[in-house]
């Protein structure tokens, strides 16, 4: 258990300094976020490879603790990698494969600007792929009963993919939150998942999480942006990992749910006040506070401390079991819609029109 701790341990400091050494690579790169006068408020052009920058964490963390363990324990360094690869193409072969097409998706935007629609309807069929190949849960647990109708799960395991992974792209608008939120959900799924042994956290677990703290140790500072491929391949890791933890799905939406509701209700207010919701725009709630005075580091200590609650509160209901994961989720998505509404209705005044900003594909 001990040495198992230090390994994953290593995994993470590695994966970390890896992932600072890749994000000053991306800031040479030239390819950047650019200051708009509008959503884009910042006072000169960012680097936006921060998702790359992880991805390279990752796998520079894997590989050199591979090699680094290999040596400590006088095993064959290609045995240790052929067997840690083995395992994850097992194991995690959808889900990885998922990731992998959302960065990808993500990375064509950062670099050369995607159209929106086709961004949309070419991630959604990715969606609907991953969820008809077995990324879905066993069943859905409801009130009423088991559903587990291969139909209703293929369907539903795919509009929540779509639906996450897009929502933690729309709330990355501010230095630290999505990828810090992210974080947080993907530590707390993993506590989770641990604790009611329905999983184990793999070793590329580790990894991310190390990779994912060198990023924000920059992006917190304003030096890097996670970009289109950060935000929707570490959205589509947590949305892919939560189908098939064998945790209930109200559990994992209720770890989702600072993200879920100031995207879904931002979504329908627009809507109702037919505005384009392929647009960019400043009404998301996170959006309203930085524009009325919130320093970045503020909104996202907000943010996090709203994730942690939700994580603390989605382990009590998993912990009680039966019908406790629907109360809780339900319950809790009540008291947030509400918080969210009187914030709202608090900020009338400040309300944005779409044509101070820029439209851009699928962002917030």
């Amino acid at each position: 258990m001990l040495i198992d701790g230090v390994i994953n341990f290593g995994f993470v400091v590695l994966a970390c300094v890896a992932g600072v050494i890749a994000c000053t690579w991306m800031m040479r790169t030239g390819i950047v976020d650019a200051p708009d006068g509008g959503r884009k408020t910042q006072d000169r052009p960012v680097a936006r490879l921060g998702g790359v920058a992880m991805a390279i964490g990752i796998l520079l963390g894997v590989f050199v603790g591979s090699l680094v363990f290999a040596a400590l324990f006088a095993a064959e360094p290609s045995q240790i990698l052929q067997a840690l690869l083995r395992e994850t193409v097992t194991d995690w072969g959808v889900v990885l494969g998922f990731t992998a097409i959302a960065f990808l998706v993500g990375l064509w935007d950062d670099v050369w600007t995607a159209n929106t629609k086709v961004k949309l309807v070419l991630f959604a069929t990715a969606c609907g792929w991953a969820a008809w190949t077995g990324l879905q849960p066993e069943a859905l647990n409801t009130p009423l009963g088991m559903i587990d109708a291969p139909g209703v799960l293929v369907a539903g395991s795919a509009l929540w993919l779509l639906v996450f992974t897009n929502a933690a792209n729309f709330m990355d608008g501010s230095n630290g939150l999505s990828i810090g939120c992210l974080l947080i959900m993907l530590i707390g799924l993993g506590i989770i998942a641990v604790v009611k042994g329905t999983i184990q956290i793999p070793f590329w677990g580790f990894a991310t999480i190390g990779a994912m703290l060198g990023f924000l140790s920059l992006n917190l500072r304003g030096q890097i942006y996670a970009g289109d491929a950060g935000s929707l391949g570490l959205g589509s890791l947590f949305a892919g990992l939560g189908l098939v933890a064998g945790l209930e799905v109200w559990t994992i939406a209720t770890l989702a749910l600072p993200f879920l509701i100031d995207v879904l209700l931002t979504l329908a207010w627009r809507a109702k006040h037919g505005r384009n919701l392929l647009s960019a725009h400043l009404d998301h709630a996170y959006q309203r506070l930085i524009t009325a005075g919130w320093s970045h580091l503020e909104t996202a200590v907000l943010y996090w401390g709203l994730t942690v609650t939700a994580g603390l509160i989605a382990y009590i209901g998993a912990r009680a079991g039966g019908a406790a994961p629907f109360t809780v989720f339900w319950n809790l998505t009540l008291a947030g819609s509400l918080i969210w509404i009187l914030h709202r209705r608090a900020t009338k005044s400040d309300d944005l029109s779409d044509e101070t900003v820029r439209p851009e594909s699928l962002g917030a």
